[in-house]
């Protein structure tokens, strides 16, 4: 649940800054981006669980 609440801020805060860098009228562009990012987001997590990164490994 907590990651779920974490994408839902990350996907709010691609959009709004999406929103103001894009200076279209249409939010397609805003939307496009804040999916993107969110993915890449998705993937980095999936990848650092997937391997077990820790600093005490060796």
């Amino acid at each position: 649940m907590d990651r779920i609440r974490n994408y839902l801020f990350v996907v709010a805060g691609n959009f709004a800054a999406a929103y103001m860098i894009f200076p279209e009228g249409t939010i397609a562009k805003s939307m496009m981006f804040a999916a993107l990012m969110l993915l890449l987001s998705m993937g980095m997590d999936f990848v650092k669980s997937k391997m077990g990164h820790s600093l005490e490994q060796q």
